[in-house]
């Protein structure tokens, strides 16, 4: 926690990368939203032909996209609401309005469907 605070303190605005860590450090959301993302990508690997199927570190590339898209809506969802983009505001944000109790609870909703 500490790290993520000086990390936050030196810089200016929470970027995405700076929000993944503060809510990895602070929060289970990555760590749900992970081992879900991985087991409906492997799940779907399944479904491919034995000799297309991906290897583990290409679902955990994909994965990885995955959280990333969700980082970037989680921080586009905040900004508006934050009067002052610093990390100080964020911080508050945060802890005042429970998002990570809240994001805690989607990601425990949250289910994946295949578009087929």
């Amino acid at each position: 926690i500490l790290e993520v605070r000086l990390k936050l303190e030196r810089t200016n605005t929470l970027d995405n990368e700076t929000l993944k860590d503060y809510l990895a450090n602070n929060s289970q959301v990555i760590t749900i939203f992970m081992e879900k993302a991985t087991d409906f990508l492997n799940r779907k690997n399944e479904d491919r032909a034995p000799a297309r199927r991906y290897n583990d570190a290409e679902i955990a590339r994909q994965a990885d996209k995955m959280l990333d898209d969700v980082i970037a809506n989680i921080h586009d969802k905040i900004v508006p609401h934050t009067r002052e983009q610093t990390p100080a505001a964020w911080e508050q944000f945060l802890s005042e309005n429970d998002v990570l109790d809240d994001l805690e609870l989607s990601m425990t909703e949250l289910s994946f469907e295949s578009e087929d």
